[in-house]
């Protein structure tokens, strides 16, 4: 399923970012997802990377990570005020650092030995003309963004150098881009495919320029959304991605190009079966807020099937009938004369599905898991779909062990897309959470409190993708329904790739 290009751009933006305000020029509009991201507490300022390495930069120090396993191998040494972005040449890590706030403006170019991890100054400008935040070298020259703040930002420069340090020409940037910066200028840059692309401050966006020796402004050519929380970017030779960092969750991100995929939406719910916290029972009320969602997969939880109290009725295949979905049942348990467990919708057709049962301790109820194949019509493969519910007990001891058991029936899928989604019965910050993300992304970032549906204070409903490197988390919410059930819904939107 191919989308419009700006269209995707527009959807994909995971963070607050009004794309409203940005004059989008009539190129085609290329994004790009994240590939691989690593923990490093140095992400605050850039990223850059060799074909074994990864380097996350702060203001004063630069930390080198073993980009197989993640692990920090060494941490710079030598004085430094404020690092920018950085790039790999001839063995050396070269930083841009300026003094920034400080007045005069002071630049230097700072290099760092990625064998001995020592910084030293590998050119000094001195006074300069703004606070260098950024050096390329391209077409045997140096070039070298200078920036301005605050009501000055417009004077922001990028010049061209030549061996001997003399400028050779400098470029100004448009207006409609400045305007887009707030009070700050541009944090990273580098050449890609003949033109310049450059990130702003905060926003995860980077703007494309072409280059023109015959005028001194910059031309602007259109927007690339990025999963950057801006700042500075690199190119990564092993890939031929681009490395940069998410500053906030004090990540290194590893994106590549974006062709196609296939956006869904996707529910979990804990429909307490149907009945409300008004105390009615009311399935018609839950398949209208599956409908208002448009969902595409739902994961339901707690589904009653032919109950006594119930009054002996079908839940699910009234809930499917209402909103034309294609249905699967999974039972956990025999219940009050039906059957008692989880439950599966989808837009699209389900080739085959079963139940699991999870580990039951000390006389637990018997969980289980729910696993459909399902049929994607747009790119005629399948993904799996799982729906869950843990163990309640305060003690964890089950939760774990069923965790430690869905990582271990998942771990041979390999590519293969899965979806997995459900009520946890734990927060994001227990050891049984903690537990799949080892294998797992959760789609939300953010913590969106589920239970209880009147005044919510903890999220235990979560929705998982695996592996990380097909999917792309756009949003998540839930939805504010207090009276249909004593959970919320908690509702994300996906897209799915084919393997990079």
């Amino acid at each position: 399923m191919k989308s419009h290009p700006i269209l995707r751009l527009i959807f994909s933006l995971s963070v607050l970012v009004s794309l409203a305000n940005f004059a989008l020029s009539e190129e085609v509009v290329q994004r790009w997802r994240t590939q691989e991201k690593w923990s490093a507490p140095e992400a605050h300022q850039a990223a850059a990377a060799d074909n074994n390495f990864f380097y996350a930069i702060s203001s004063r120090q630069i930390a080198k990570y073993d980009r197989h396993t993640g692990e920090r191998v060494a941490i710079s040494s030598g004085p430094a005020e404020h690092l920018n972005s950085g790039i790999l040449w001839n063995g050396q890590l070269l930083c841009a650092h300026s003094n920034y706030p400080m007045k005069p403006e002071v630049s230097r170019i700072v290099s760092c030995d990625i064998e001995t991890m020592e910084l030293k100054t590998f050119h000094e400008f001195h006074e300069s003309e703004g606070s260098l935040t950024w050096v390329l070298r391209h077409d045997d020259h140096w070039w070298c963004q200078f920036a301005y703040y605050g009501p000055e930002n417009g004077k922001s420069y990028l010049a061209k150098f030549d061996d001997q340090w003399n400028e050779v020409q400098r470029w100004s940037y448009p207006d409609s881009v400045i305007q887009q910066l707030g009070n700050y200028s541009l944090s990273g840059g580098i050449w890609h495919d003949g033109e310049i692309l450059a990130s702003g401050h905060d926003d995860p966006v980077l703007f494309r320029f072409a280059v023109d020796p015959n005028s001194k402004l910059l031309t602007f050519r259109g927007i690339e959304a990025t999963p950057f929380s801006g700042q500075g970017f690199a190119s990564d030779p092993a890939t031929g991605g681009l490395i940069g960092i998410h500053r906030r969750n004090k990540e290194v991100l590893l994106t590549g190009p974006l062709e196609t995929g296939v956006r869904m939406t996707v529910m979990t719910y804990n429909i307490h079966h149907a009945e409300g916290t008004d105390g009615i029972l009311n399935p018609t009320r839950i398949a209208k807020i599956i409908r208002a969602t448009n969902a595409d997969l739902v994961a339901l939880q707690e589904v009653d099937r032919r109950t006594t109290r119930v009054d002996g009725r079908d839940l699910l295949n009234e809930i499917a009938t209402e909103t034309k979905l294609h249905s699967a049942f999974g039972k956990s348990i025999e219940f009050a004369g039906g059957e008692y467990g989880n439950a599966i919708l989808s837009r699209w057709p389900i080739q085959k599905n079963e139940t699991i049962l999870l580990p039951r301790l000390n006389n637990g109820e018997q969980r289980s898991m729910l696993v459909a194949d399902i049929a994607i019509r747009e790119t005629e493969n399948t993904l799996t779909f799982v729906s869950t519910h843990l163990d309640h007990r305060a003690d964890d001891s089950e939760r774990f062990l069923s965790v430690e058991q869905i990582n271990s029936q998942f771990e041979k899928e390999g590519e293969h897309p899965i979806l997995l989604a459900g009520d946890f019965n734990d927060t994001a910050s227990s050891r049984s959470v903690k537990a799949l993300l080892k294998s797992w992304r959760m789609t939300n970032t953010e913590v969106f409190p589920s239970i209880p549906s009147r005044n919510p204070v903890r999220q235990i409903d979560f929705i998982f993708v695996s592996p990380p490197t097909s999917w792309e988390s756009l949003s998540t919410r839930v939805l504010d329904e207090p009276n249909a059930s004593d959970h919320l819904p908690v509702v994300s939107t996906v897209e799915v790739f084919d393997s990079p």
